[in-house]
């Protein structure tokens, strides 16, 4: 199993915490970035404006842009044209993990969240509360 930590996402500036999810020193949400083309990149934007909201505890996307995703549990995805930005929801421990993904590899990153969101379970369960990294 894979090695996870979170580390608090950039643009999470208010008080709820939304979390970048690190597999193996890995950092996710930052990897997706990175990946981001110019030509999309104004898209990313939007889903850093959703974060901030997200942490300061407003309204959230309208529907939309935003679904739960069915069978996953607290799941939910929000959506540009190209982009899309999953993010799990782990209410015993006040976590929101944010994950990015592509329109293109839609399918294929639903069944990796879904993978994931067992093994994060799993080692909450056998160790708590995941590390925080700065």
């Amino acid at each position: 199993m894979s090695n996870f930590a979170l580390r608090r996402n950039k643009f999470a500036v208010g008080n709820v915490d939304v979390y970048n999810l690190i597999i193996d020193d890995v950092d996710q949400f930052e990897a997706f970035e990175e990946s981001v083309e110019d030509i999309d990149y104004s898209q990313f934007t939007s889903f850093a404006a959703t974060i901030s909201q997200i942490s300061d505890n407003k309204k959230p996307p309208p529907r939309g842009k935003r679904r739960k995703i069915k069978g996953i549990d607290n799941a939910g995805e929000m959506r540009t044209k190209n982009l899309r930005l999953y993010y799990l929801v782990v209410k015993d421990q006040g976590y929101t993990i944010c994950i990015g993904g592509y329109k293109k590899t839609q399918k294929k990153d639903i069944k990796r969240l879904k993978r994931l969101q067992k093994d994060i379970l799993v080692q909450i369960k056998k160790y708590g509360k995941f590390e925080i990294k700065e």
